[in-house]
């Protein structure tokens, strides 16, 4: 496999043509055709073409069958043997509340994300002002990217109450704009600070928990993990709910029984591939190491092939702010390569510890694709090239 810039080519593989489902007499407004189409449904894993109408999926197939679809109004684009993909997800990322911090508005927030490749955003610190932003920018038909906003319950020691009761677990407001959960934030500099105790976590997951809201946490040391683990935990067995898909964010270091006990309760670890990359130099990144094992560190390949779903991110800006750039990449195929080589935004040689994590591109793929639809309870409805999606 090679790569050039806004290319992905793909190794030769036979293509698996199923028949194409009944369709009614309206024709389709547009057919993508003579393309390598991943479709990310293991049903279907490759095609040549896609017919869509009112914004859905109306058929997926091989060139014959879905260019007989065509009548006269139906516009038809040759995509001249280029890939066709499912629309980008980027599950953790500040786009649109911290664009600020890179001179961004909302309105360039919106533009850089869209022309990055990105088509749904999971707004990782959403709070009342920023929410009611979020719904006037929907409102005034300027948010053209879909947006899950997930609502902090506190930024370090400072804990905002339980203002998530006042409203309704993934409540759609539009096509655009809905609620993902609630967020924690229970470690920072790497670990080296808390900002729960184990009695107070275990309420708050609890209370949410036992409403149906989707629960996630950044953390970063082991320690972190623990203390969340156990709060899922005694939750889940208070209120058994075994499609809770409760999450955690970025999961740097992790021991082995960690990851066996967030399998069992069924949870979603949520990865920045670009991390730790030139994070690795950063102060405080030696001392979390030496608390532990190398192989505890940013372990994307035993996620992956693990037996829970593991979903993928930017944190922009954060991320990129955080190593010095000023202007944020962020885009979905410079993770995916970040994924696949362990390389970082400056370009600084992974480590032998960082090679052994690397993920294959369909691998890769499938973060930002299909899991992370999964990541916010919405695989029904993309992540996938299917009819109906």
């Amino acid at each position: 496999m090679a790569w050039r810039p806004g290319v992905v080519l793909v190794g030769c593989a036979a293509i698996l043509l199923l028949p194409l489902p009944a369709t009614s007499s309206d024709p389709p407004e547009v057919i993508y055709h003579n393309g390598v189409v991943l479709t990310m449904e293991d049903g279907l894993p490759r095609a040549e073409a896609v017919a869509v109408r009112n914004g859905r999926i109306l058929a997926v197939g091989a060139d014959e069958e879905v260019l007989a679809l065509r009548k006269g109004p139906t516009r038809v684009v040759d995509l001249g043997g280029r890939t066709l993909l499912p629309g980008f997800i980027d599950s953790h990322a500040h786009w649109i509340g911290d664009g600020s911090m890179v001179g961004y508005n909302a309105d360039l927030a919106v533009d850089a994300a869209l022309s990055r490749g990105w088509t749904s955003i999971n707004e990782q610190f959403v709070n009342q002002d920023r929410l009611e932003a979020l719904r006037a920018l929907d409102a005034a038909g300027r948010l053209r990217v879909r947006v899950n906003a997930y609502l902090p319950m506190n930024f370090e020691d400072e804990k905002f109450g339980h203002w998530f009761r006042g409203f309704e677990p993934r409540h759609a407001y539009s096509t655009h704009l809905r609620l993902g959960g609630i967020k924690l934030f229970l470690d920072h500099d790497w670990g080296t600070k808390f900002h729960w105790d184990q009695a107070e976590l275990d309420e708050y997951v609890l209370s949410a928990h036992r409403i149906g809201w989707q629960v996630t946490a950044h953390a970063i040391s082991a320690e972190a993990h623990d203390q969340y683990l156990t709060a899922v935990a005694r939750a889940q067995a208070a209120h058994p709910n075994p499609d809770a898909r409760h999450r955690v964010e970025h999961v740097i270091q992790l021991r082995d029984d960690q990851l066996t006990r967030m399998g069992e309760l069924g949870m979603i670890a949520s990865i920045q591939p670009g991390m730790p990359g030139d994070l690795a130099a950063e102060a405080g990144f030696p001392e979390l190491v030496a608390r532990g094992q190398i192989r505890w560190i940013a372990r994307w390949r035993d996620l992956v092939e693990s037996n829970f779903r593991t979903i993928g991110s930017t944190d922009t800006p954060w991320l990129v702010l955080a190593v010095g750039n000023q202007m944020p990449h962020g885009s979905p195929l410079e993770a995916i390569h970040q994924a696949v080589t362990r390389q970082s935004y400056l370009g600084r040689p992974p480590e032998d510890w960082q090679l052994a994590q690397r993920l294959t591109v369909d691998q890769a793929l499938r973060l930002f694709t299909i899991d992370g639809a999964y990541g916010t309870f919405e695989e029904d409805v993309k992540g996938s090239l299917a009819r109906g999606k």
